[in-house]
């Protein structure tokens, strides 16, 4: 059986070509009802669209000078409108997906979901009405929540872990092969006593990735040898002077630059008694030695989801969303330095 053009579906319809056209590729112009039973029609006659069509259209696109083709909403939930600008990460984020939404042809336009007078519905309205193809959501302030927007029209996506709900397309960092790049830099500097400080927050944030390659680390040490997570959260100073104590960490890896401050109230001195490393160089003051996530990939990634969902004339909350993940790249520091034992091929500043 041939494969049923556009113009078969339309007659069956009783619909224009152009309508067709826009019902299969979740266009706004045409209603909810007419969409779907021209999809169905479509499905039942076995459309599928050609191969070398869509090759020779995106040839086409890729000759054709960039030109503001419209824009993608960059959707945020924080309880203030630039309250987002104010984490590192997420703002690098954002500079690699707008990067990449121009390079499409695309302008990045910041949402804020919690503007005075708007609800999830008015939102939708304002993003159909203006021909919006595409919508990437932030990542959440608070980590492993959802948000209440009606993406049944949009190719969307997102980056890190945070949003729960609705499940959708995400570019995200690497985590666990952070933390192992990470150890792997420390054993060679001669540290054994690794520990781990970080807020639960931000480890929850990370989907808990941190604390688990962590742990799988400690699973192959001897028993004597395990140190257990400490979490900034669970004390204060003195605690956490009773945890140093006790454990005699040489070397400690954290998210945040928090830590040195919180050794040296301790009266330990930052590498002298104790190495640091960070698992994310955003967070942390200059001469951290650790990871850079390389966040500016991930939103990159996530903006490439969206622009091929766009050509692949994708819509909707995806059946089974896929993820794309991204490394970062180990960075020298002076909060580490060389143990006996340690090898003469690792830089430390």
């Amino acid at each position: 059986m041939n494969n049923p053009t556009l113009q078969t579906i339309a007659d069956q319809a009783g619909v224009s070509r152009a309508a067709v056209s826009l019902a299969l590729r979740n266009q706004p112009g045409i209603s909810v009802e007419t969409r779907d039973r021209i999809k169905k029609i479509a499905e039942e006659q076995g459309y599928r669209p050609n191969p070398m069509v869509s090759a020779l259209m995106s040839h086409l696109k890729s000759l054709r000078p960039m030109t503001n083709v419209g824009s993608i909403p960059f959707v945020t939930d924080f309880p203030t409108r630039d309250g987002w600008r104010e984490f590192p990460t997420v703002l690098r984020y954002y500079n690699g997906a707008n990067q990449r939404a121009q390079q499409a042809g695309y302008h990045l336009e910041e949402m804020w979901l919690r503007e005075p007078g708007m609800t999830s519905k008015k939102m939708r309205s304002i993003l159909i009405n203006r021909g919006v193809e595409g919508v990437l959501i932030a990542p959440l302030p608070l980590g492993r929540r959802h948000v209440s927007l009606d993406l049944s029209n949009f190719a969307a996506a997102t980056m890190g872990f945070s949003l729960v709900r609705p499940k959708l397309h995400r570019a995200v960092h690497r985590h666990i092969e952070s933390l192992r790049l990470v150890i792997h830099k420390l054993g060679h500097l001669g540290y054994r006593g690794i520990g781990f400080v970080v807020y639960e927050t931000q480890d929850r944030r990370n989907d808990f990735n941190w604390s688990t390659a962590y742990a799988g680390y400690q699973i192959s040490l001897p028993v004597k040898q395990r140190i257990p997570i400490y979490y900034i959260e669970n004390g204060n100073s003195a605690i956490f002077a009773k945890w140093l104590k006790t454990w005699k960490p040489e070397v400690i890896l954290t998210g945040n630059s928090m830590v040195i401050d919180m050794l040296k109230e301790a009266g330990l001195s930052v590498p002298g008694d104790v190495g640091v490393a960070t698992l994310d160089h955003s967070a942390v003051d200059k001469g951290v030695a650790g990871i850079d996530q390389l966040p500016e990939l991930v939103g990159a990634a996530a903006m490439d989801m969206i622009v091929a969902q766009i050509n692949r004339n994708e819509r909707g909350i995806p059946a089974s969303p896929r993820q794309i993940t991204t490394e970062g790249v180990w960075v020298p520091g002076k909060t580490l330095r060389k143990l006996l034992g340690a090898r003469n091929t690792v830089e430390i500043d």
